[in-house]
């Protein structure tokens, strides 16, 4: 005789779809949000706004040492290593008025900065996760105190911490577009996109376009640490003059390569970071310093929701 046959245990899940219930307004539906999906999008608001201000603050460090260096480099070897356009000019006029040697030497420069660019993408294509701290970083920390040793050692030497400082700047200026997706050395850009952002919000034509927060706070930052930069770099050359012939060049070598190892924190362990094993994750409510009602009123059922027609 056959065993009996015996239903299987069935679990009672819920779902974790939301909710949805008929408001008094016609054909229209309410959406609750479940507590679950509440909190995945307090999360992801939160972790948008971290990364936002994580790249905002990078970009204003980057722009500062460009502005820094762009002084440094007019007064102390008349040319620049941050960007090609002053060098390009120059050549051109070296060209015209037949001085050989100077149209020489911005074509190397050019040439080393170009190098330095091409460095970056063959690392981060080669040692990827491993690119900033096993190769970039020495790099440039080297390149940089080498350069202000050279002059150091004979003031009268341009050409080699030239083409040693055009070739770190191509590295540095790759690494900061990369980690803060703005040309974090092109003040000129900035101020483009946020000349654009004005005309486009005030043009009916251009139908009155919202200016994008992220947009304008970053082009800000660029131009902010720039001048910041800039005036520190006359500053220190006031109070400090001795540190233009040996000193600046190297510090600066030094905070890049901190910064760069800084950045690739998790390769190297974050052993600042972590505790028991493990990686410290931030709570969301002390990071924004949100009140415990505030948060309670957030995941509570009282949070507006949304309008769905039928």
């Amino acid at each position: 005789m056959a065993p009996p046959l015996v239903s299987p245990r069935i679990r009672t899940v819920t779902p974790p779809f939301p909710t949805i219930t008929r408001t008094s307004t016609p054909c229209h539906w309410r959406v609750h949000k479940s507590p679950s999906s509440r909190l995945t999008a307090l999360h992801a608001t939160a972790s948008k706004q971290r990364q936002f201000l994580h790249k905002k603050r990078l970009a204003i460090l980057f722009a500062f040492l460009t502005g820094w260096a762009d002084y440094l480099l007019f007064i102390k070897y008349r040319f620049f290593s941050t960007m090609m356009t002053g060098n390009s000019m120059w050549m051109a006029a070296a060209l015209v008025e037949s001085r050989f040697r100077d149209v020489a030497f911005y074509i190397t420069v050019i040439a080393s900065y170009i190098a330095g660019v091409a460095t970056f993408r063959r690392a981060e294509l080669e040692f990827r996760e491993k690119a900033l701290n096993g190769f970039l970083a020495p790099i440039v920390s080297a390149f940089l105190i080498w350069s202000d040793v050279l002059t150091w050692r004979d003031n009268t030497c341009r050409w080699i911490p030239a083409l040693l400082l055009s070739f770190a700047w191509g590295i540095i200026n790759s690494v900061g577009s990369e980690v803060t997706g703005n040309l974090i050395f092109v003040v000129t850009g900035a101020m483009t996109r946020i000349s654009n952002m004005l005309v486009d919000r005030l043009s009916s034509t251009a139908g009155n376009i919202p200016i994008p927060k992220e947009g304008i706070l970053m082009s800000f930052s660029v131009i902010l640490g720039f001048i910041l930069g800039a005036g520190w770099s006359v500053f220190l050359n006031h109070v400090a003059p001795q540190m233009k012939a040996f000193g600046s060049f190297a510090a600066m070598g030094v905070i890049y390569g901190g910064l760069f190892l800084w950045l690739d924190r998790e390769e190297l362990g974050a052993w600042w970071l972590k505790k028991n094993g493990k990686l410290l994750k931030v709570d969301v409510s002390t990071h924004l310093k949100w009140p415990k009602r505030t948060l309670h009123h957030i995941m509570s059922c009282k949070q507006p929701s949304s309008d769905v027609k039928e």
